[in-house]
């Protein structure tokens, strides 16, 4: 059984700086973040490699409440790697120590291709990679990352593919489709797509619906919607199934967020 994390693991604070939560805090390039790291300031960075992968940095970042994404996240810090597993509700993160964290990113339903581990158990957990794979899978895994990091102009992984079903699972999940017409037009029974979604994103399908769910009602509120118009614009069926799932997803309530706005 892996010893997982509570919290986020060691080094990751910077990296659940949600780009949906924070808009605009991952515009910076890893090398414009390079140039500025002797400062010393907290500073975090990505770069998309690719529709699958992201590459990020962080320095200096302080924990909190992060909000949940779907994804999974390989994270280099030190000598150690780390798996943060599928994330369907908001953590608590601890701040980064002293030192870079390098991170890569998979997008939902990326991941499993990749690592190929059973990432329903590590749902909203986090655990050392050696942990949960042998060790020279692990140190392969590692020496990838820090190859990927000297070379983000590059997705070094590109030769894993891509899951089409998963994209465009993800993209039914932000149009609110039900599963039973998704499967229908997966060709797939409303049980097998279960099946296929806790293998490859380590959640269920409804789980991703409440997710981007949250998505667009965090950016209703902060654009000064009204709570009640937001809740019924972004799905929900009334202000209190907002507030209920909101903060379990989000990790604060939408009259926080709103007041946050002001």
């Amino acid at each position: 059984m892996p010893r997982c994390f509570t919290t986020a693991p060691p080094g990751s604070a910077g990296m659940w700086n949600s780009p949906w939560w924070t808009p605009g805090s991952h515009k910076n390039t890893l090398g414009r973040w390079a140039a500025r790291e002797g400062k010393k300031r907290s500073m975090y960075a990505e770069t998309r490699l690719s529709d699958a992968r992201t590459l990020w940095r962080s320095l200096g970042g302080a924990g909190g409440v992060i909000p949940a994404d779907g994804s999974v996240d390989l994270i280099l810090r030190g000598g150690d790697l780390f798996l943060a597993g599928p994330s369907t509700r908001a953590i608590t993160t601890l701040p980064d120590a002293d030192g870079v964290s390098i991170g890569l990113r998979f997008a939902p339903g990326q991941a499993a291709a990749t690592l190929g581990i059973d990432l329903a158990e590590l749902r909203d957990t986090g655990a050392p990679l050696g942990d949960v794979l042998d060790p020279a899978r692990t140190r392969e895994l590692a020496t990838r990352v820090r190859a990927q990091a000297r070379n983000p102009g590059h997705d070094l992984l590109g030769g894993q593919p891509e899951d089409p079903w998963a994209r465009e699972t993800h993209r039914a999940a932000r149009r609110a489709e039900s599963a039973s017409a998704l499967a229908r037009r997966l060709g797939w029974s409303e049980r097998q797509l279960r099946r296929r979604m806790l293998a490859r994103f380590g959640y269920g399908y409804a789980a991703l619906i409440r997710i981007e769910r949250a998505k667009r009602a965090h950016a209703l509120i902060r654009s000064g919607t009204a709570l009640a118009e937001a809740a019924a614009r972004a799905g929900y069926s009334d202000q209190p199934h907002l507030t209920r799932e909101f903060r379990r997803v989000v990790g604060h309530t939408p009259g926080e967020v709103s007041a946050a706005g002001d």
